[in-house]
């Protein structure tokens, strides 16, 4: 009995100090471009788990009466950056909202509005123009957006702009399909928009996509604002290729690999791209959109810079924005400058959304 039990402490002494050892790799290898180092693209996805159960060993080694509890603290502590940047701990809403200098944005890959291999599917639109409607926005950010200029097909463009009251937009076409399918990027505003930008993300990659980043400076409250709304490089993982993992067929899971490794370089250049177009800008700004990356990461961390993040400013939780494979993927942010007040904060989360719409209100700080 005794010399199971040591077997038992050693082992599990093992797995603490490998698990300690993976959550500080997984912390700290974001740091490291991906373009130098690939595999820190992977490096932040499990980073939550890891905490977690690190956490999990040190009341069991104080009840096993030993110092071990230790490896696990030292390891918690160090990484309380990853911690702060995925956790939101606001649990009793948002601060009384400032109605002379505050509004709302909304930002939300909408997935071609619902359509579906080129088909599209009513109810799903049918649904996100409710949460629309019911959320109703004064700045709606929309990438991966859909519209079609044939008479018998949903003119999303037009709906949106009548239905939800906004007399501005900037639209970014980066695809078209036969003629009238439109897929891009837009800003709908009720404010009035001053001029607008145009970077094209996807030139990266030096093939057509859908990856965009579009600014524009809006009139708010007698303030000039930018926004800008990115959507970078996704994997385009299909479920084939979830069946081929689940399979484990060697030379098909390398081809996604491959695929996956040039994201992340592509993610790391277009990071950089923004980045740029954040240090120019010359007027308050928030930037939004779909990173298609977790906090821990090279991206996230290239981008948000010294800038706000609105879910940690009053979100709870994970803060999950994409529905499949993880609860705990956050890749949709809304990132403000300090010349803002973050007042509330919500995820609009419905059955049959992929991505979920999050929304802030802010404020201005005005220095009378």
């Amino acid at each position: 009995m005794k010399i199971a039990l040591t077997v038992i402490r050693r082992l599990l002494l093992w797995g603490n100090v490998l698990l300690a050892a993976g959550l500080l790799l997984s912390y700290f290898i974001p740091f490291t471009n991906p373009s130098s180092f690939w595999p820190g693209g992977f490096a932040g996805l499990p980073f939550p788990f890891f905490w977690l159960a690190c956490i999990f060993f040190i009341p069991l080694w104080i009840i096993y009466r030993r110092k071990y509890w230790l490896i696990s603290l030292i390891a918690a502590v160090v990484t309380l950056g990853g911690v702060f940047s995925t956790w939101g701990i606001h649990l009793f809403g948002g601060s009384n909202a400032n109605s002379n200098t505050s509004f709302t944005l909304m930002t939300y890959n909408c997935s071609s509005m619902g359509i579906k291999g080129y088909k599209e599917v009513p109810e799903v639109r049918k649904s996100m123009y409710e949460e629309l409607k019911k959320a109703s926005p004064d700045v709606l950010c929309l990438q991966e957006f859909y519209t079609n200029t044939n008479p018998d097909k949903p003119d999303n463009l037009d709906s949106i702009r009548k239905e939800l009251n906004y007399p501005h937009h900037y639209f970014v076409r980066s695809l078209i399909h036969w003629d009238t399918w439109h897929y891009g990027t837009v800003i709908f505003s009720r404010f009035p928009i001053i001029d607008t930008t145009r970077v094209k993300l996807f030139e990266v990659s030096k093939g057509p996509g859908t990856e965009d980043l579009i600014a524009a400076s809006l009139l708010i409250k007698g303030d000039t604002v930018r926004i800008i709304s990115a959507h970078l490089a996704s994997y385009k993982i299909q479920q084939d290729d979830y069946q081929t993992v689940a399979s484990a067929e060697v030379h098909k899971v390398r081809g996604i690999l491959y695929k996956m490794r040039r994201t992340f370089k592509l993610r790391s250049e277009q990071a950089h791209i923004i980045r740029n177009e954040i240090d120019r800008s010359k007027h308050p700004l928030i930037v939004v959109g779909d990173f298609n990356d977790v906090p821990v990461s090279y991206t996230y961390r290239t981008i948000r810079g010294s800038l706000q993040d609105a879910f940690l400013e009053q979100g709870s939780g994970f803060g999950r924005t994409f529905s499949a494979i993880s609860p705990t993927l956050r890749i949709d942010y809304i990132l403000p400058d300090k010349f803002f007040t973050v007042e509330e904060f919500s995820i609009h989360r419905r059955r049959g959304f992929e991505h979920f719409p999050i929304m802030a209100r802010l404020s201005i700080n005005r220095k009378d």
